[in-house]
């Protein structure tokens, strides 16, 4: 699963909200996301923090 964030993104933070070992809002206000360790039992978390984004944002690739 690779995560992708777009140039939507506002730094909202509502990603981060949802799982902050995933998203991170950075000092020039716009999120980012590792994908490095994830499983498919992190899949619904992420397609969840994916849907809540304000923006859309967040693309996930499989």
């Amino acid at each position: 699963m690779k995560i992708i964030i777009g140039d939507a993104c506002t730094g909202f933070g509502v990603c981060e909200g949802i799982r902050p070992d995933v998203f991170e809002v950075n000092d020039e206000g716009f999120a980012e996301a590792t994908d490095e360790g994830l499983t498919d039992a992190d899949r619904e978390d992420i397609e969840y923090a994916a849907g809540q984004c304000p923006t859309q944002a967040i693309r996930i690739e499989y």
